[in-house]
């Protein structure tokens, strides 16, 4: 299967969600929210976020663990970094984030990576985020944009010394198709990264992505769903020395504990894969990127 005609197959997913969005206003006939109505959908989603940055003067302290398991070609390729993230909401409008993270992995016979077992402090990292259209308030969809700076001394993929600096670039979408019911999300993503690993010298490095997710208020506080993930990897800035692109499909479920902390949680499977070379160059670039056979995403936020 070529990325060209892996790029038409894994859109559609999202485009279906796209789609659904712009039917939103006819769904909403009740008219838009109060203030006074409007609830934080951040986390509902899994590895989508929704556009939201919660209430003005809010604070909270979330950790959140991602995982990355398997690579192409066999072996063993076990990843998990683990972010403390003190966030705030400046405004209804305007929150950020401050962010520290490590990383764990486990390395084994993986091809073009070297083995492994090690534990680092990864890096730090800053995430503004501005609110240009209020869900409900506004308008019935919902619009925000995120610039997150980061520094990283250990390459979150290969485990190997580094000096990276990437700009991780998401927009945001959603809205409400049932009144705190049925609630839908869509991200887009750049993050163009300047790499500087150890034994290899200066390198570009790209993760373009398109995400789309639901999710159901099951039960009191209990909201499930599932999403589709669409990512492209490249060796340079643009689209350009491309290592390969995967779809990722899975399950979502987010539960409030009481007023002041919640639990997300996701998981997610390659539904589809396209290397751009099955030499063994090209698999070295496609297990050297951030397309892992699985992935897994936990979030425990609290406010204070």
């Amino acid at each position: 299967m070529t990325v060209r005609s892996s790029r038409r197959r894994l859109a559609l997913p999202v485009l279906a969600v796209a789609a659904a969005l712009s039917w939103a206003p006819h769904a909403l006939a009740g008219g838009a929210a109060s203030d006074s109505d409007s609830f934080e959908d951040k986390h509902l989603f899994g590895f989508t976020e929704g556009s939201d940055v919660g209430e003005p003067g809010s604070n909270e302290a979330e950790f959140t663990s991602s995982g990355a398991f398997g690579k192409r070609g066999g072996g063993v390729y076990q990843g998990v970094v683990q972010e403390a993230a003190y966030e705030t909401a400046v405004t209804d409008r305007f929150g950020y984030e401050a962010i520290g993270s490590g990383v764990w992995q486990t390395i084994q016979g993986a091809p073009g990576l070297v083995d492994r077992r090690d534990v680092n402090f990864l890096g730090v990292a800053f995430e503004p985020k501005y609110v240009f259209l209020r869900r409900g308030i506004d308008a019935p969809i919902g619009l925000s944009l995120s610039l997150q700076p980061e520094w990283t001394r250990v390459d979150d993929v290969t485990g190997a010394a580094a000096r990276n600096f990437s700009m991780e670039t998401k927009l945001y979408l959603d809205t409400e198709f049932i009144r705190r019911k049925l609630l839908g999300a869509i991200n887009l993503i750049y993050i163009p990264e300047f790499q500087n690993e150890a034994g290899v010298g200066p390198s570009h490095y790209t993760l373009f992505g398109a995400t789309g997710a639901l999710s159901y208020l099951f039960a009191p506080d209990l909201y499930l769903g599932g999403e589709v993930e669409v990512y492209q990897a490249s060796q340079s800035l643009g689209f350009a020395n491309s290592s390969g692109s995967a779809v990722y499909v899975g399950p979502t479920l987010h539960l409030q504990m009481g007023p002041g902390a919640f639990l997300a949680l996701a998981w997610s499977e390659a539904a589809a894969e396209s290397p751009r070379h099955l030499s063994p160059a090209g698999l070295t670039a496609w297990n050297q990127s951030d397309l892992a056979r699985q992935r897994a995403h936990m979030v425990f936020g609290v406010e204070f």
